[in-house]
């Protein structure tokens, strides 16, 4: 047993000196301090209430009534450099939570799941009024909710199936700065106006999943229905740095607020895991994730009317196969430690980038630990992610001035487990 409790943190000291290669984490693929705590690589074990997002079919393993909250701290970099400058993203600390129930009664082959965590969270709002991109995109922020009800089924002999309903729920602000010709005094003066665009989108969608479990191994696979989140909001226009009395007025008549339909679409992806136990205190759990990018396609903001004549569109994305490993070791009856590793590359390729969602790929480093009492647990998990800077081109108003993207994200996760 000693020679063991000395081989878990050399694993985990070997995954967190792993080399950085070409690998961002786009949507949140973290939920709770124990998964958080291993990448992500939680969806073969899904061993408590998180398995609602991570593996419905996994429910049938939890026994009796079990509860579980938690929540995010995330604190992301983001900057731009060029010939003409350097600029970064406002900094930005969210909190996003999660909360998760799950019930089994006894002798039931059926079990049954409530979630509620955010499968989307990203804000980027570049602060600098003269920030070079502001003509593509200034700001950015979808922020999205998901309740998620479930149920599960014990086959017998180590399977299980289960699945739910998934109603997501936010806002999705785009805000970019236009060029406007306004009529004044029988002359058209050229005034820079910002343009502000927010609704609140949803979507009702489902997912479906597959559990097998043996004693020192097994699997899990995931499928997530595409999320078509649409809606309609108002979109402002406010002018910028005036400097000739009297011109605020016929650009208030020029742009009145109007109405904005916005979408943006979140692919379906397919997850599958395995894991397996080379001695009861260790298990080593490898995940990958697909999802189809390549297939987006509603991106576009509309504006009624549009008095500027230019839109917001996205295209051009590519699919994405993201990677984790997860390990964790049982140090003793109460004391857990874990860590992990994951390639998580971006969809959106050099030449399809925008100062909305401007990170390259990412090699996401993590590690915690949970302590348990006879009925709860308490989780804690870092994850530091480390974003490939890419260079692009286009994102200013001369198009050919070359300029580079670099960010990276470090990410706690706090969580507490109830057993009834």
């Amino acid at each position: 047993m000693r020679n063991r409790r000395l081989f878990i943190p050399c694993l985990l000291t070997g995954l967190l000196a792993a080399p950085a290669v070409h690998a961002t984490s786009f949507g949140l693929f973290q939920h709770g301090g124990r998964a958080m705590g291993q990448a992500g690589a939680f969806t073969a074990r899904a061993s408590e209430p998180s398995a609602v997002t991570y593996n419905p079919a996994a429910l049938t393993r939890l026994d009796g009534l079990q509860v579980q909250g938690g929540l995010d701290f995330r604190n992301s970099e983001t900057e731009y450099n060029s010939r003409t400058g350097a600029f970064g993203a406002k900094h930005i600390i969210d909190f996003p939570p999660s909360a998760y129930v799950t019930w089994k009664p006894g002798g039931s082959s059926f079990a049954f799941g409530l979630g509620l965590d955010a499968p989307f969270w990203t804000k980027t709002l570049w602060e600098p009024r003269l920030f070079p991109g502001r003509f593509k995109l200034r700001d950015f922020r979808l922020t999205l909710f998901e309740l998620h009800p479930v149920v599960a089924y014990d086959l017998g002999g180590g399977w299980s199936v289960g699945g739910g309903l998934r109603y997501v729920s936010g806002s999705l602000e785009q805000n970019d700065n236009v060029l406007v010709s306004v009529p004044f005094q029988g002359l058209f003066v050229p005034v820079e106006v910002e343009r502000n665009a927010k609704a609140d989108v949803d979507d009702l969608t489902w997912d479906l999943a597959v559990h097998y479990t043996a004693t020192s191994w097994g699997w899990g696979a995931v499928y997530r229905h595409a999320t078509d989140l649409q809606g309609d909001g108002d979109v402002r226009y406010e002018p910028r740095d005036l400097v000739v009395a009297g011109l605020e007025a016929p650009i208030r008549q020029l742009l009145a607020t109007g109405k904005a339909s916005q979408a943006f679409e979140i692919p379906g992806e397919i997850r599958g895991g395995v894991w397996f136990a080379p001695y009861p205190e260790l298990r080593v759990e490898l995940d990958a994730s697909w999802q189809s990018w390549s297939s987006l396609e509603g991106t576009a903001v509309t504006y009624t009317p549009n008095p500027v004549g230019r839109t917001l569109t996205r295209g051009g994305w590519d699919d994405t196969l993201s990677l984790r490993l997860g390990v964790e070791g049982n140090l003793s009856d109460a004391l857990l430690l874990y860590g992990g590793v994951a390639l998580e590359p971006s969809p959106v390729p050099d030449g399809a980038v925008d100062p909305g969602l401007p990170k390259g790929d990412a090699l996401v480093y993590a590690v915690g630990a949970s302590y348990s009492f006879p009925a709860i647990s308490f989780d804690v998990g870092y994850s530091y992610h480390a974003h490939d800077e890419r260079s692009v081109r286009g994102q200013e108003p001369v198009p050919t001035i070359a300029g580079t993207y670099s960010g990276d994200e470090a990410v706690w996760g706090f969580s507490v487990r109830r057993r009834f």
